[in-house]
């Protein structure tokens, strides 16, 4: 079992996460396996960046996260392997019960705007950060 996590920290499933990399994004959520559903259910989080994701036999699912910090956000340690169980055909993580998942790409260009190459001073923007750009060199 994995701590709670924060909602106003964590990336939600469905909404772009700010850093880049590979996501396991949880979604058609409920409370108990037996649960009536009435609707798709509730999303869950985006959970990574990840170095990988691996299911075994479809019993367990093993995930790695890219930096202690993200798995922090987690796992409320940072112990970047985190271990997620399944539950006959349901993904359990924190406590809640998903239907459905998907791992997925998030691209350094989704989370970044380009460099300004014509303007004097930065773009301000709290939503997006600014690219760092790349030498010649690197």
């Amino acid at each position: 079992m994995h701590p709670a996590t924060d909602p106003s920290t964590t990336p939600v499933y469905g909404v772009r996460p700010s850093k880049p990399g590979l996501y396991l994004g949880l979604f058609h959520g409920r409370d108990t396996p037996n649960q009536a559903m009435h609707g798709w259910g509730f999303d869950g989080p985006a959970i990574g960046p990840l170095r990988y994701f691996h299911t075994t036999y479809a019993c367990s699912v093993n995930v790695e996260f890219v930096s202690p910090t993200d798995a922090q956000l987690f796992t409320g340690t940072h112990d970047t392997l985190m271990d997620l169980a399944i539950n006959g055909d349901l993904l359990c993580f924190d406590g809640k019960l998903y239907g459905d998942w998907t791992v997925y790409w998030v691209s350094p260009e989704e989370c970044y705007r380009p460099p300004d190459t014509f303007r004097q001073n930065v773009r301000p923007n709290e939503y997006r950060k600014q690219a760092r750009p790349v030498s010649i060199d690197d």
